[in-house]
């Protein structure tokens, strides 16, 4: 009886579901986690098997801002607009689920374009979502309005907006308020939570507009009205700041608003290993959060992949920072190799918080019902060495198995 595709047995791993649940074997069938330790038993199908002996398996990662279409071409002009991305880049880095953003060149790269990507990448096997609008306003949306992106379709999450960056367009707190109105009561109608993701920039006036919108909705101590809102929770907990890392000044705001109920989302690109001076090294921002009280719900790392930082000189000299490929992986790697942080809380911030941020139950955790997204690593050294999608083996210690359709 031959071996089925979409049944495999993940054998002797040490399971991080983010909790750690010791050596056990996991069981993928039909692109869900179907059991663990115990081998179920289906008519007709055998599982092929990974050897997971000396290996750790936690959740996919779950990439809150990704330019699917590429971004750039601000800085430089058309010289520096990133191409799109491809299947193999997205999951050779990790990443099982993506959300799709637009960048600051919202003249020539429109939010059907943005769309069409996330359903393509999502047929060759990625779980994609996209966030409407980008750097403009009024909002950019692919219907008539953003709660009627949140009502139609089903990978709208909210909005990304841009604040405090010169290429950010002015936004009130009247304007901001509208736009959070927008979201939530669209998000209410569709059973989203809805989340309004914030490009932060390093101007002075940083997330003080976000503030004073959140205190808008302050219900105070009355904890009937307050758990009436939303379904629950406060009003910071719709809100997640990108970029948090580009300062130190930046980084200390958004910790402040973490403890509020906000989530700070580190951004991997920005490093001054890769050439961002004064930017804070990714792992060591998580790091910073935590040791302030910032719990790792809070915490989230994305990687602005498909972006970059450009500077034209004259005709022919171009300075060009290039946030690719995404770099979750290296500061997973760099928080699992520390002494002061353990697998479960790198797990956590790379994949489970985002997950629950958007209150999904399938995504962020390797338990039954779950989907079958999966990473191995080295014990050893915390080397990536297979990586599961929605139960396919797409990743075998470095060697990628399947390309996309157009990357053959």
């Amino acid at each position: 009886m031959p071996a089925r595709n979409d049944a495999l047995k993940l054998r002797n791993v040490d399971l991080f579901d983010p909790t750690p649940q010791g050596r056990t074997d996991l069981y993928l069938f039909d692109g869900k986690i179907l059991s663990i330790g115990e081998e179920p038993v289906i008519p007709g199908v055998e599982f092929r098997e990974i050897d997971g002996t000396g290996m750790f398996a936690v959740p996919g990662f779950i990439d809150s801002h990704l330019h699917f279409t590429g971004a750039g071409s601000i800085g430089a002009g058309p010289i520096s607009r990133e191409p799109d991305f491809s299947f193999s880049e997205v999951v050779g880095s990790g990443i099982t689920t993506a959300v799709g953003c637009p960048g600051a060149d919202y003249l020539s790269r429109s939010m059907t374009n943005l769309f069409q990507k996330a359903r393509s990448l999502e047929a060759e096997g990625l779980s994609t979502y996209f966030w409407s609008s980008g750097y403009s306003n009024p909002s950019i949306t692919l219907s008539q309005s953003l709660s009627m992106d949140m009502l139609l379709f089903e990978k709208a999450l909210g909005a990304k907006i841009a604040i405090s960056d010169f290429m950010a367009p002015p936004w009130t707190p009247d304007q901001l308020h509208h736009l959070v109105w927008q979201v939530l009561s669209g998000a209410q109608m569709a059973g989203k939570h809805g989340v309004i993701h914030v490009h932060a920039g390093v101007l002075p006036a940083g997330i003080s507009v976000v503030r004073e919108v959140v205190a808008r909705y302050e219900f105070g101590d009355d904890a009937h009205w307050s758990a009436m809102h939303g379904g629950g929770g406060s009003v910071a907990s719709h809100f997640q700041i990108t970029h948090v890392n580009w300062t130190d000044r930046l980084l200390e705001e958004a910790t402040q608003f973490a403890l509020q109920g906000a989530v700070a989302d580190v951004t991997s690109g920005l490093s001054p290993k890769h050439g961002c001076e004064g930017s804070v090294l990714p792992s060591a921002a998580v790091v910073q959060m935590l040791r302030a009280g910032v719990s790792p719900a809070s915490i989230t790392v994305s990687s602005d992949s498909g972006g970059n930082i450009a500077h034209q000189h004259g005709n022919s000299d171009l300075d060009l920072i290039r946030l690719r490929p995404p770099m979750i992986l290296e500061v997973f790697q760099e928080l699992a190799r520390r002494d002061d942080v353990d697998i479960e809380t790198a797990a956590r911030v790379t994949s489970t918080s985002v997950a629950d941020l958007h209150r999904w139950s399938h995504k962020g955790r390797l338990t039954p019902g779950a989907d079958a997204d999966v990473l191995l690593f080295s014990e050893i050294d915390a080397d990536l060495a297979h990586v599961v999608l929605a139960g396919e083996h797409v990743i075998d210690h470095g060697h990628l198995l399947r390309l996309g359709v157009m990357e053959r």
